[in-house]
């Protein structure tokens, strides 16, 4: 209950700084200035408590929980498309840095990548824009997410109407969390699976000299494709990409690059083999390790599973874009509540029987 009490207590605290309020209204020289049954704060904290009901049983549910006189269900929508998504965004990306995270594995956060589709509102105009393809009946949003796998909380996610890049998204959430004064400061491994390998993003990881495990294709690289037919099992590889292979292979990629990769093979259970590539050393990491770590990223998709049958994060309640954004940052906050106050029931069994520490 503490873990949960500071939580809330930080939202709150949040929600009444003036620079808050005026970072994130639409017009911060009328909204929310005059004193009105609905404030800037009691707006934030309804949006966040809502449980996807029938909003005039919502406004009635938070209007008697705090003792208030009656307040309608247009009020409390209007009041809500004064606040840009942001304010959102941010509570949800300052709340999931100061939730305690204790797990690691050999003093590493592990921090998964995945990509998340879902159906949007079928409102005509949504229904224009957003298909996916000109055959489909549904409008789809596309989200990337970063994920602390061990202490199960997300820190950040890239929102999309209709489809997405997951290489651009992960560049953009790479630049995101190396400038975050918290996540800077830690040592973390990344895991990828093989929706995002790009020259991009793995020279982008060489610059910032960050950890990561990648599930790639077999055709990803030409030396991935060699590695892949001889007999090794862990072997390190020399990449270099210059622009005359650029001009070969007509691949979208900035300048030059050159570095070392070490590639390992992984049997499945079904006796089909994946290729993973990593920067982590052979010293201090056995194959068996690597393998183990790319299975923890298996925790990302059943937060997935979580987010959409417990969390309801599809059913949104607006059926604006900024609603809409709103409605998503505060499923992933009140995922990361749920996660802070009483977890998810799935245990780190692989951990426990490779009796790799997690501290």
């Amino acid at each position: 209950m503490e873990k949960g009490t500071k939580f809330i207590r930080q939202i709150q605290s949040m929600a009444k700084e003036k620079s808050f309020r005026e970072t994130h209204v639409k017009n911060a020289q009328k909204d929310f200035i005059r004193t009105r049954k609905m404030t800037f704060q009691d707006t934030i904290m309804c949006t966040i408590g809502n449980t996807k009901g029938p909003l005039a049983l919502e406004t009635e549910k938070f209007c008697r929980k705090l003792d208030r006189g009656t307040i309608s269900a247009a009020a409390v929508c209007k009041a809500r498309q004064k606040i840009k998504y942001t304010a959102f965004k941010e509570l949800f990306e300052k709340t999931a840095a100061n939730i305690e995270r204790d797990k690691k594995f050999c003093g590493y956060r592990i921090i998964a990548f995945d990509g998340m589709k879902g159906e949007l509102p079928r409102t005509p105009e949504f229904t224009e824009k957003y298909k996916f393809s000109s055959r489909a009946d549904a409008p789809i949003f596309h989200a990337i997410l970063a994920y602390d796998v061990l202490n199960k909380v997300f820190i950040m996610s890239e929102f999309n109407f209709g489809g997405a890049s997951e290489h651009r998204a992960a560049l953009n959430l790479l630049e995101e969390i190396k400038k975050h004064e918290v996540y800077k400061r830690e040592p973390q491994i990344w895991l990828y699976d093989r929706g995002f390998p790009s020259l991009k993003l793995l020279k982008k990881l060489v610059q910032h000299n960050q950890k990561y495990v990648m599930r790639v294709p077999k055709s990803f690289l030409k030396e991935i494709k060699e590695f892949q037919k001889s007999e090794y099992m862990d072997k390190t590889v020399h990449v270099k990409y210059d622009e005359k292979r650029k001009a070969a292979n007509r691949v979208d990629f900035d300048g030059e690059i050159e570095f070392d990769v070490r590639c390992i093979r992984v049997k499945l259970k079904n006796g089909e083999e994946e290729i993973l590539i990593t920067n982590l050393e052979r010293k201090i990491f056995t194959k068996q390790n690597i393998s183990m770590l790319y299975q923890l990223r298996w925790g990302i998709e059943t937060s997935f599973n979580y987010l959409k049958h417990s969390i309801f994060i599809e059913e949104f309640t607006s059926r604006s874009e900024n609603g809409i954004f709103q409605d998503f940052y505060v499923s992933l906050l009140v995922y990361n509540f749920v996660s802070c106050l009483c977890g998810f029931q799935d245990e780190d069994n692989s951990l426990k029987k490779q009796n790799i520490r997690t501290k």
